[in-house]
Protein backbone atom coordinates (compact mmCIF):
# COMPACT_ATOMS: atom_id res chain seq x y z
CA UNK A 1 0.00 0.00 0.00
CA UNK A 2 1.11 3.64 -0.73
CA UNK A 3 0.24 4.97 2.62
CA UNK A 4 0.96 8.81 1.37
CA UNK A 5 -1.58 8.29 -0.98
CA UNK A 6 -3.81 6.67 1.54
CA UNK A 7 -3.21 9.78 3.74
CA UNK A 8 -3.98 12.43 1.29
CA UNK A 9 -6.78 10.42 -0.09
CA UNK A 10 -8.38 9.90 3.10
CA UNK A 11 -8.78 13.69 3.31
CA UNK A 12 -11.36 14.15 0.27
CA UNK A 13 -13.06 11.23 0.69
CA UNK A 14 -16.97 12.67 1.14
CA UNK A 15 -16.05 16.07 0.17
CA UNK A 16 -18.33 18.33 -1.98
CA UNK A 17 -17.35 21.95 -3.07
CA UNK A 18 -21.20 22.36 -3.37
CA UNK A 19 -22.09 21.06 0.17
CA UNK A 20 -19.09 22.88 1.91
CA UNK A 21 -18.88 26.38 3.40
CA UNK A 22 -15.61 27.83 1.87
CA UNK A 23 -15.53 31.12 3.19
CA UNK A 24 -12.65 30.38 5.35
CA UNK A 25 -10.65 28.91 2.76
CA UNK A 26 -8.09 31.61 1.67
CA UNK A 27 -5.45 31.79 -0.19
CA UNK A 28 -1.90 31.31 0.80
CA UNK A 29 -1.05 34.84 2.46
CA UNK A 30 2.46 35.52 0.34
CA UNK A 31 0.32 34.51 -2.79
CA UNK A 32 -1.28 38.12 -3.30
CA UNK A 33 1.88 40.11 -3.09
CA UNK A 34 4.06 37.68 -5.29
CA UNK A 35 1.45 37.95 -8.42
CA UNK A 36 1.61 41.42 -7.35
CA UNK A 37 5.44 41.45 -7.98
CA UNK A 38 5.80 38.45 -10.94
CA UNK A 39 3.01 38.32 -12.76
CA UNK A 40 0.56 39.52 -15.01
CA UNK A 41 -3.10 38.83 -16.17
CA UNK A 42 -2.74 35.91 -18.53
CA UNK A 43 0.28 34.24 -17.18
CA UNK A 44 0.10 30.55 -17.24
CA UNK A 45 0.96 28.92 -13.60
CA UNK A 46 1.25 25.86 -11.89
CA UNK A 47 -0.23 25.17 -8.52
CA UNK A 48 2.19 21.89 -7.76
CA UNK A 49 -0.24 20.21 -5.05
CA UNK A 50 -2.89 21.94 -4.80
CA UNK A 51 -4.86 20.37 -2.29
CA UNK A 52 -8.54 21.76 -2.10
CA UNK A 53 -8.03 24.71 -4.52
CA UNK A 54 -7.77 27.20 -2.32
CA UNK A 55 -4.55 28.91 -4.10
CA UNK A 56 -6.09 27.81 -7.35
CA UNK A 57 -9.45 29.73 -7.44
CA UNK A 58 -7.62 32.92 -6.01
CA UNK A 59 -4.96 32.61 -9.02
CA UNK A 60 -7.50 31.79 -11.46
CA UNK A 61 -10.17 35.04 -9.86
CA UNK A 62 -7.01 37.25 -11.09
CA UNK A 63 -7.02 36.16 -14.82
CA UNK A 64 -4.12 34.02 -14.72
CA UNK A 65 -4.58 30.31 -16.69
CA UNK A 66 -4.33 28.36 -13.90
CA UNK A 67 -3.05 24.05 -13.76
CA UNK A 68 -2.48 22.19 -10.61
CA UNK A 69 -1.50 18.61 -10.07
CA UNK A 70 -2.38 16.06 -6.85
CA UNK A 71 -1.38 13.18 -5.82
CA UNK A 72 -4.91 12.52 -4.98
CA UNK A 73 -7.43 12.10 -7.33
CA UNK A 74 -10.18 13.76 -4.62
CA UNK A 75 -8.37 16.68 -4.51
CA UNK A 76 -8.29 16.82 -8.70
CA UNK A 77 -11.97 16.31 -8.27
CA UNK A 78 -13.03 18.67 -5.63
CA UNK A 79 -10.79 21.41 -7.65
CA UNK A 80 -12.73 20.66 -10.93
CA UNK A 81 -15.64 20.94 -9.11
CA UNK A 82 -14.66 24.21 -7.07
CA UNK A 83 -13.80 26.63 -9.90
CA UNK A 84 -16.58 25.38 -11.89
CA UNK A 85 -19.08 26.27 -9.15
CA UNK A 86 -17.08 29.88 -9.19
CA UNK A 87 -17.16 29.90 -12.96
CA UNK A 88 -13.99 30.49 -13.49
CA UNK A 89 -11.52 28.21 -15.46
CA UNK A 90 -8.19 25.47 -14.51
CA UNK A 91 -7.19 22.24 -15.51
CA UNK A 92 -5.97 19.60 -12.92
CA UNK A 93 -4.72 16.78 -13.06
CA UNK A 94 -3.19 13.59 -10.72
CA UNK A 95 0.20 13.12 -10.78
CA UNK A 96 3.60 14.01 -8.02
CA UNK A 97 5.66 16.51 -7.25
CA UNK A 98 8.89 14.55 -8.64
CA UNK A 99 6.97 13.72 -11.88
CA UNK A 100 4.89 16.67 -13.18
CA UNK A 101 2.02 15.44 -15.81
CA UNK A 102 3.22 18.87 -18.44
CA UNK A 103 5.40 19.40 -21.13
CA UNK A 104 8.76 21.66 -20.42
CA UNK A 105 8.92 25.12 -20.19
CA UNK A 106 5.03 25.19 -20.32
CA UNK A 107 4.55 27.90 -17.10
CA UNK A 108 5.59 31.34 -16.23
CA UNK A 109 5.51 30.57 -12.28
CA UNK A 110 4.93 27.61 -10.49
CA UNK A 111 3.85 27.78 -6.90
CA UNK A 112 4.74 24.57 -4.62
CA UNK A 113 2.64 25.92 -0.59
CA UNK A 114 3.90 23.83 2.40
CA UNK A 115 4.20 20.64 -0.52
CA UNK A 116 7.64 19.89 -0.71
CA UNK A 117 7.54 19.10 3.27
CA UNK A 118 5.51 15.68 2.83
CA UNK A 119 8.13 13.96 0.66
CA UNK A 120 11.50 12.25 1.38
CA UNK A 121 14.65 14.45 0.61
CA UNK A 122 14.98 12.89 -2.76
CA UNK A 123 11.71 13.14 -4.07
CA UNK A 124 12.62 17.20 -3.10
CA UNK A 125 15.35 16.96 -5.27
CA UNK A 126 13.62 15.31 -7.87
CA UNK A 127 11.05 17.81 -7.51
CA UNK A 128 12.97 21.06 -7.80
CA UNK A 129 14.05 19.49 -11.14
CA UNK A 130 10.95 18.47 -12.58
CA UNK A 131 9.73 22.34 -11.81
CA UNK A 132 12.42 23.75 -13.12
CA UNK A 133 11.55 21.67 -16.26
CA UNK A 134 8.50 22.41 -16.55
CA UNK A 135 8.96 26.46 -15.99
CA UNK A 136 9.44 29.23 -18.79
CA UNK A 137 12.92 31.20 -19.85
CA UNK A 138 12.33 33.95 -17.39
CA UNK A 139 9.84 32.06 -15.01
CA UNK A 140 10.11 31.99 -11.32
CA UNK A 141 8.83 29.24 -8.54
CA UNK A 142 7.50 30.54 -4.86
CA UNK A 143 8.29 28.11 -2.25
CA UNK A 144 6.75 28.25 1.32
CA UNK A 145 8.02 25.36 4.25
CA UNK A 146 6.57 25.11 7.41
CA UNK A 147 8.35 25.70 10.65
CA UNK A 148 10.82 23.90 11.66
CA UNK A 149 9.44 22.43 14.77
CA UNK A 150 6.22 21.44 13.38
CA UNK A 151 4.18 18.66 14.73
CA UNK A 152 6.91 18.79 17.46
CA UNK A 153 4.19 17.43 20.39
CA UNK A 154 3.42 14.37 17.66
CA UNK A 155 7.05 12.85 17.52
CA UNK A 156 6.27 10.01 19.18
CA UNK A 157 3.89 8.88 16.28
CA UNK A 158 6.52 8.98 14.03
CA UNK A 159 9.01 7.02 12.58
CA UNK A 160 12.17 8.99 11.31
CA UNK A 161 13.64 7.88 8.56
CA UNK A 162 17.59 8.17 7.50
CA UNK A 163 17.09 11.31 5.49
CA UNK A 164 15.53 12.98 8.06
CA UNK A 165 11.97 12.37 7.40
CA UNK A 166 9.02 11.78 9.60
CA UNK A 167 6.52 8.75 8.46
CA UNK A 168 3.68 8.93 11.01
CA UNK A 169 3.00 5.43 11.85
CA UNK A 170 0.30 5.82 13.84
CA UNK A 171 -2.47 9.30 14.81
CA UNK A 172 -4.75 11.02 12.75
CA UNK A 173 -1.38 11.54 10.67
CA UNK A 174 -0.99 8.18 10.01
CA UNK A 175 0.61 7.54 6.22
CA UNK A 176 1.51 11.02 6.03
CA UNK A 177 5.51 11.61 5.61
CA UNK A 178 6.66 15.60 6.86
CA UNK A 179 10.16 16.70 7.17
CA UNK A 180 11.43 19.53 8.79
CA UNK A 181 13.45 21.64 6.75
CA UNK A 182 16.21 24.17 8.24
CA UNK A 183 17.11 27.03 6.66
CA UNK A 184 20.16 25.70 5.27
CA UNK A 185 18.60 22.79 3.96
CA UNK A 186 16.03 24.97 2.37
CA UNK A 187 19.14 27.05 0.60
CA UNK A 188 21.03 24.11 -0.58
CA UNK A 189 17.67 22.48 -1.63
CA UNK A 190 17.19 25.63 -4.06
CA UNK A 191 20.37 26.51 -4.76
CA UNK A 192 21.81 29.44 -3.19
CA UNK A 193 22.81 31.16 -6.74
CA UNK A 194 19.00 30.64 -8.00
CA UNK A 195 17.35 31.98 -4.34
CA UNK A 196 15.54 36.03 -5.16
CA UNK A 197 14.32 36.16 -1.96
CA UNK A 198 13.84 34.30 1.39
CA UNK A 199 11.91 35.04 4.21
CA UNK A 200 10.60 34.21 7.23
CA UNK A 201 6.97 34.33 9.00
CA UNK A 202 6.26 35.21 12.70
CA UNK A 203 5.84 31.71 13.18
CA UNK A 204 9.34 30.41 11.86
CA UNK A 205 7.62 29.31 8.24
CA UNK A 206 9.57 29.79 5.70
CA UNK A 207 9.22 31.96 1.76
CA UNK A 208 11.12 31.03 -0.85
CA UNK A 209 11.43 33.01 -4.41
CA UNK A 210 14.12 31.60 -6.87
CA UNK A 211 14.22 30.58 -10.17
Amino acid sequence: MNEPLEYWDSLFRDLDPETMDLSGSLPASVLPGFCDRYLKKGDRILDLGCGGGRNAAYLAGRGLQVYGVDIAQGAVEFCVKRLAQLQISGEFRQGTLDSIPFQDNEFAAVICIASLDHITLESARKSIAEIRRVLSDNGVVLLTFDPPDTDEEKIDEAEILPDGTLRFVSGAQKGMLFRRYSDREITDLAGEENIISFDHSANGARTVVCC
